[in-house]
């Protein structure tokens, strides 16, 4: 077997496994195992990179549903903004706001808000560019600090 048909072996079993298949020839219960591990490790990694994100409720089963459906693309960072921009439960600031101009850049929404601190307040897509509209809202912290730095 060439090094690249085991690469792509290797990337079939893996992908299984990410989407919490079985692959064939695998021991059910060993595969349930493994699934549960990469799970948290990708929501390890998330929350390693964002620790504000453990502000989100029910953080662990969204986060692993919505894994589930949508393999790693980037780091997890990217990881964070994906999951925020496309899961429709509640969040809390300054993730809200994130979601509602990720989803304007994104074409899934045409204006969004934005609460954050030093923001303009309103988004708006029109054509092929988005504004920031508004006077900024004033700090509430002091500079070099925010609810993402811990």
């Amino acid at each position: 077997m060439s090094r690249r048909e085991l690469q792509q072996r290797q990337e079939l079993v893996l992908g299984a496994l990410l989407r919490g298949e079985v692959p064939d020839g695998f021991d059910p219960r060993s595969a349930g195992l493994t699934v549960r591990v990469l799970r948290v490790k990708r929501r390890s990694d998330a929350l390693e990179a964002v620790p504000a994100l453990v502000e989100v409720e029910h953080l662990a089963e969204r986060f692993d549903r919505w894994a589930t459906a949508h393999p790693r693309t980037g780091c997890a960072h990217d990881d964070v903004v994906d999951f925020v921009t496309d899961d429709d439960g509640v969040l809390p600031e300054p993730f809200a706001s994130i979601r509602s101009v990720e989803r304007v850049y994104r074409r899934r929404a045409r204006w969004g808000r934005d609460r954050r601190a030093g923001a303009r307040p309103w988004v708006l897509a029109t054509g092929p560019r988005v504004w920031h509209l508004g006077p900024r809202v004033a700090p509430t912290s002091p500079p070099g600090t925010s609810a993402l730095v811990s």
